[in-house]
């Protein structure tokens, strides 16, 4: 028989597992009928991932609907910060980096750099389908690691557009500590850094969206329907003003030369061509540029980045001399028909001698003949009769001396100076009158950018109504109109009439088309630190205008033999489009043209 106190020991063992076992299924019984609901939700919760998805940009098209820019979709493979140590042959890390055979010391030098501003590393950026296919079959084996997908800008032209278009960067770190609105914006995001990507960066961008993904242990995607908790919103499209094959016309025409162009219609203003020569692939900007390359870019003296048509300042040189002309006219200091003292290579002002371009002298000159042959010495002697803030005051009603589009903030607004300019700059009483000779002849203290000459051939061709250039057609912009000019149309007329002769008889000979009037005047601004710069700016057809626009080329020399030839064969090609240029035939084969 049991003595009486193992009988003891044993009920108090019993008592305490059938305690036990009550407490247990107590607990089982709550948790799976009251707290049902609440440990259901918990364990969804452990098993579903949020993923922010990138809303993709919106693309970019020319006048006609042709396609820009658009975006294309790659795969990086994704490591998490945690792999970064490679901890022996086993490891995730050191397994990657032998099956892509990467090199070792440059890959964690480049993951140890992304560690300081992401969790999640990019180990291969544009993975290949061989490198996808891998880590897709071997996900077992990678905890972790994902094969992430996103979208690359892509400029399908190149450096055609890369001016006007720009290109998009990556929101860095820096950015997110600068004091801007970077609401919206992650590490690693795309933003617009340049040209109309960065003008209409809220258009373009978007709204990302969120959604929950079912992963298991390892990290992977196992479900097939995601859970939207926020849709992706895709930018908006943007269609530029420019036609595609009027900008390539205008690139061919430039060449290699360090130049630009840019035509406008007279009529609403939007700009049908602009080209600025050199220019850089703003596919490079998209992909990890190096830092070499990047240098090689930023470095060259050729200024690739750098947007002649809105950005680079230039003495108007001869292109200037119809303001001139108008401001004397106005006040009736001369008339359409005066003739002054002859040229005879240059005039006296006080004790100095300016000189005309022409060194022989043009000779006995009346106002029409020194338009259309660009006598200097006349238009000293219209100098003598104009106060400075006069002639600033007719430059400024063509649109000169301010920044004239609304895409470029980087945009220069030239330099129209006045006699409060002067004041400032030398000190009252400290400069003479005779900086008004610089200044008629468009030479001096005087600077445009090429897009206020292509403003003020078609302000001149539409007697002040073209509206301020516009680059975008769609999403529309308010039409901005200037103040009418304060010249009389007879005088404007007169002008008009003086740049269609400079075209046909005059230095503007290599623009004038066949059957269609052309009115313009060619231009050599002086340079400091070279040769020449050639001028051309002009506006057709002369009686019934549509188009104007401005050339210039570099230390070329003289605007007649190098710019006048370029807007020649832009205007050829424009009308040539319109239909009311039919190139002759070509000749049949076997016979002579």
């Amino acid at each position: 028989m049991p003595d009486r106190d193992f009988l003891l020991r044993v009920g108090i063992f019993r008592t305490i597992v059938i305690g036990l076992f009550l407490i247990l299924t107590g607990n089982l019984f709550v948790m799976m009928v009251p707290q049902h609901t609440y440990y259901k939700d918990q364990a969804v919760e452990n098993r579903q991932v949020r993923f922010r998805v990138r809303a993709p940009r919106g693309r970019i098209f020319d006048r006609h609907g042709t396609l820009l820019a658009d975006n294309m979709y790659i795969a990086d493979i994704m490591i998490p910060g945690s792999c970064l140590t490679p901890d022996g042959p086993d490891s995730t890390l050191t397994r990657l980096m032998t099956w892509f055979d990467l090199p070792v010391a440059r890959t964690l030098a480049r993951l140890a750099e992304q560690k300081q501003k992401y969790k999640r590393l990019v180990l291969v950026r544009n993975a290949s389908m061989g490198q996808i296919a891998a880590v897709e079959e071997r996900g077992r084996e990678l905890p972790g690691v994902r094969v992430e997908a996103r979208s690359r800008r892509r400029y399908l032209f190149g450096s055609l557009f890369a001016h006007i278009i720009g290109y998009v960067g990556e929101v860095s770190r820096a950015d997110l500590d600068t004091t801007g609105d970077w609401s919206g914006y992650r590490l690693g995001d795309s933003i617009g850094k340049q040209g109309l990507e960065s003008a209409l960066e809220d258009v373009l961008r978007g709204k990302s969206g969120v959604k929950l993904e079912e992963v298991n242990a390892a990290g992977r995607v196992v479900g097939r329907d995601p859970v939207w908790l926020r849709e992706v919103e895709p930018g908006g499209d943007v269609t530029l003003s420019i036609s595609l094959p009027l900008q390539q016309v205008m690139a061919d025409a430039i060449g290699p030369r360090t130049a630009c162009g840019v035509a406008v219609s007279t009529s609403t203003g939007e700009v049908l061509a602009a080209f600025s020569n050199p220019s850089f692939d703003p596919n490079l900007m998209t992909v990890s540029i190096s830092s070499d390359q990047w240098r090689k870019l930023v470095d060259d003296p050729a200024k690739p980045f750098f947007n002649r048509v809105v950005q680079a300042t230039y003495p108007p040189a001869s292109l200037y001399k119809p303001v001139t002309s108008l401001a004397a006219l106005q006040d009736h200091l001369v008339g359409r028909e005066t003739s002054l003292e002859p040229c005879l290579g240059g005039w006296d002002f006080g004790t100095r001698y300016f000189r005309c371009w022409k060194r022989g002298g043009h000779g006995e000159v009346d106002h029409t003949k020194a338009i259309v042959e660009s006598c200097d010495t006349f238009y000293y002697q219209l100098a003598v009769r104009l106060e400075i803030d006069q002639l600033a005051a007719a430059a400024r009603s063509f649109g000169l001396g301010r920044r004239c589009t609304r895409l470029f903030s980087d945009e220069s607004a030239g330099n129209v100076p006045d006699t409060a300019w002067y004041d400032k700059r030398f000190g009252a009483g400290h400069w003479t009158p005779g900086v008004v000779l610089n200044n008629a002849i468009g030479q001096g203290e005087l600077l445009v950018t090429p897009i206020q000459m292509a403003v003020l051939a078609g302000r001149l061709a539409s007697s002040g109504r073209m509206p301020d250039p516009e680059f975008v057609l769609i999403p529309p912009e308010p039409t901005k109109h200037p103040d009418p000019l304060p010249f009389s149309e007879e005088d404007l007329e007169w002008v008009r009439g003086v740049l269609r002769e400079t075209v046909e008889r005059g230095t503007g000979k290599a623009a004038r088309l066949p059957g269609i009037p052309v009115a313009g005047k060619t231009g050599t601004a002086q340079n400091p630190h070279g040769e020449d710069h050639a001028w051309f700016m002009c506006f057709a057809p002369a009686d019934e205008p549509e188009v104007a626009l401005a050339v210039i080329v570099e230390n070329a020399g003289h605007g007649s033999t190098i710019a006048a030839p370029v807007a020649g064969a832009w205007l050829k090609a424009y009308f040539t489009q319109t239909g009311r240029l039919v190139p002759p035939p070509a000749a049949a084969e076997g016979t002579t043209p």
